[in-house]
């Protein structure tokens, strides 16, 4: 029952994070099937400027999102791919929902 109950929370977190992400202009992403990661799409946000820095890939976006937000997301570049950034929703609905609050105020930087 406590695990059921626990997995019940995680998706609740994740299914809020996908729709809430695919709603804001600019990002994407896809419901994941597994872990506790979402998959945030930047590639429309590639040159464009956003909190004065010009955003070439996911370096950029996350280092920017971090100075001018202080949301940390990781970026993908390193998986080889450049294109997006990772974000847990390993953590409360609370903390979810304001970091996309940032998220969205960032995009209109």
């Amino acid at each position: 029952d406590t695990i059921e109950a626990i997995r019940k929370v995680f998706e609740e977190r994740r299914n809020y994070i996908v729709q809430r992400m695919n709603n804001i202009p600019g990002v994407s992403c896809i419901n994941p099937e597994g872990a506790f990661y979402v998959m945030m799409n930047i590639e429309k946000l590639k040159g464009k400027t956003l909190g004065g820095t010009t955003i070439q890939d996911s370096d950029d976006f996350a280092m920017a999102f971090l100075e001018k937000e202080l949301v940390a997301v990781v970026p993908c570049s390193g998986f080889g791919a450049p294109d997006f950034v990772r974000w847990t929703y390993a953590t409360s609905m609370e903390n979810i929902k304001e970091g996309l609050d940032r998220l969205e105020r960032f995009l209109k930087s």
